[in-house]
């Protein structure tokens, strides 16, 4: 049978603009395998978690989210063992394996995942630990959770830290325990895991103002960054405009 030239270039296009339009690169993140109400939950679906799930369909390739140990996270994205970190704040040091979306010599909040802040937790009624937004004085440690960017902000403060514990609920252990003085949380998840605990609920409070806010980022791996820079930027850009739909936004508002 003759062939159709017409065809046959038809055919041709068509398996070119295929490949075109191929899929953009598969991307591993990981984040903390601890859950940080309302963003990740180790049992059930977060705003996070929803968030990346609609970017990924923005992006056009694959998207893989793993839980890790937050310490293992960061190693296995400074080793290039894994593609980047997600729910993670700027740090200075951290640009030395990560990658964040950066306006001018700054972090651009705008391709940001969220904002959350931190806040200091005390007994009820204690004066061993207090702040008002530039001094902090504390009869004692701190805990935070290892790993964690207030660490150095809490030291940076002239704070001794204790950073041996994981999770926020057991940081608040050591605190109605009284092995440390005060405690600095991520302030949702802190409020949460204080009314979710018999120990801590009515005896735990809130020390206003908070430490920081600040927004968190998806940041890549140096590795990833410096041979996948455009599929970088685009999975940042579908973050910030799936982040501002209609979907999402209806989302936060009614999670719980």
């Amino acid at each position: 049978m003759k062939k159709n030239p017409l065809a046959l270039a038809a055919l041709s296009l068509s398996i070119f603009a295929g490949s075109a339009m191929a899929a953009e690169p598969a991307i591993k993140i990981c984040h903390e395998n601890e859950d940080s109400y309302p963003w990740i939950f180790k049992d059930r679906v977060g705003l996070t978690t929803s968030l990346l799930k609609m970017a990924e369909k923005i992006y056009g390739g694959k998207v893989e989210v793993v839980g890790l140990p937050w310490k293992r996270c960061l190693d296995d994205a400074k080793s290039g063992a894994i593609n980047g970190v997600v729910k993670i704040s700027y740090a200075a040091d951290r640009t030395e394996f990560l990658a964040y979306p950066m306006a001018g010599d700054k972090p651009d909040a705008s391709k940001r995942l969220l904002i959350d802040s931190y806040s200091l937790y005390r007994m009820k009624g204690s004066s061993a630990a207090t702040w008002d937004g530039k001094t902090l004085k504390v009869d004692g440690a701190v805990g935070a959770q290892s790993g964690f960017s207030v660490v150095k902000q809490l030291q940076g403060l002239g704070a001794r830290v204790d950073d041996g514990t994981r999770s926020a609920d057991a940081n608040l252990t050591k605190l109605v325990g009284g092995r440390v003085a005060a405690v600095a949380l991520q302030t949702e998840e802190g409020d949460i895991s204080v009314k979710a605990s018999p120990e801590a609920n009515g005896k735990v409070e809130r020390v206003s103002p908070v430490l920081v806010e600040k927004p968190y980022f998806v940041a890549f791996s140096k590795q990833f960054y410096g041979s996948q820079e455009a599929a970088a930027k685009k999975l940042w850009d579908a973050i910030a405009t799936a982040r501002e739909s209609a979907e999402y936004k209806d989302l936060v508002k009614n999670f719980k």
